[in-house]
C-alpha cells in the first residue's frame, strides 16, 4: 500500500552540505539561537531545500526521445554518473519534461 506523502506533517525541507541527508528543518534547531546542525553528522552547514523539490510524489518529469515514454527522471538514472537511460526502451535519450502535470 503506497504511502501518503502529500500532507506530510514534517516536510523534508533542509539538507547537510558535508554529508548530504536530508530532512526537517525543525530537526537541524540547536539550543543557540539562529544556530542550525546536521541532525546525522553536526555540520554546522544547513541549506534549505526549496518547496518545489519536497515532494516525494512520482511525477513524470522526463521523456524518452526514442520511443515517447514519460516517467520521473529518479527512475532514469544509471551507475554512470551523468548517464540516464530510458527505464522502458534503454535508450540514452531522456530528456527534461517542463512543468509536467501527470503522474
Amino acid at each position: 500500500m503506497p504511502h501518503d506523502t502529500t500532507n506530510m506533517t514534517n516536510p523534508i525541507n533542509a539538507r547537510c552540505t558535508a554529508c548530504g541527508a536530508t530532512f526537517p528543518r525543525e530537526e537541524a534547531t540547536t539550543e543557540t539561537e539562529n544556530e542550525l546542525a546536521c541532525p546525522a553528522c553536526g555540520c554546522a552547514v544547513v541549506r534549505g531545500i526549496p518547496a518545489q523539490h519536497t515532494t516525494l510524489t512520482a511525477r513524470n518529469s522526463a521523456r524518452c526521445g526514442a520511443c515517447g515514454a514519460t516517467f520521473p527522471r529518479s527512475e532514469a538514472v544509471t551507475e554512470t554518473k551523468g548517464e540516464l537511460a530510458c527505464p522502458e526502451c534503454g535508450a540514452n535519450d531522456v530528456r527534461t519534461v517542463e512543468n509536467s502535470d501527470d503522474s
